[in-house]
């Protein structure tokens, strides 16, 4: 019994790990793995449906802010920020969404000690307003 387990101790000792070193060596995502999501506000028209459907309340509607140029089809200027630490990626709101606004990728490194949410990223989809000289 002492021989075959000195054995089997050897053998780990001089075989390559199993394990991969992530992060030190990145792997390789599914093409349709659900990661990263966040709103096209050209799309968007302030229904509120993914806040209301989404199962861990991972969603809040959020006035677009001054300075941007908010689409004739968002009424009520509000976009939905989806907080990334609570989501539980089953993408209801993806699917909820009557104009597919939703932006999807496969994107699953999200640790941060900031705030993960997609706030920016759906702010970026609009331009921003022009700013008029006065005079």
């Amino acid at each position: 019994m002492r021989v075959s387990l000195l054995k089997e101790v050897l053998k780990g000792i001089f075989s390559k790990p199993v394990t991969i070193e992530y992060p030190k060596v990145r792997t390789q995502v599914e093409v349709d793995a659900r990661g990263r999501h966040y709103a096209d506000l050209n799309k968007c028209i302030g229904c509120s449906l993914c806040a209301i459907e989404c199962p861990a309340n991972a969603i809040v509607m959020e006035k677009i802010p001054e300075g941007y140029e908010v689409p004739k089809t968002n009424a009520r200027r509000i976009y939905p920020v989806v907080d990334y630490f609570k989501c539980v990626y089953c993408y209801r709101c993806v699917t909820v969404c009557p104009t597919k606004a939703y932006i999807t990728t496969s994107e699953y490194r999200l640790a941060t000690s900031a705030k993960a949410e997609s706030r920016v990223l759906s702010l970026n989809t609009i331009a921003k307003a022009e700013v008029k000289p006065v005079g």
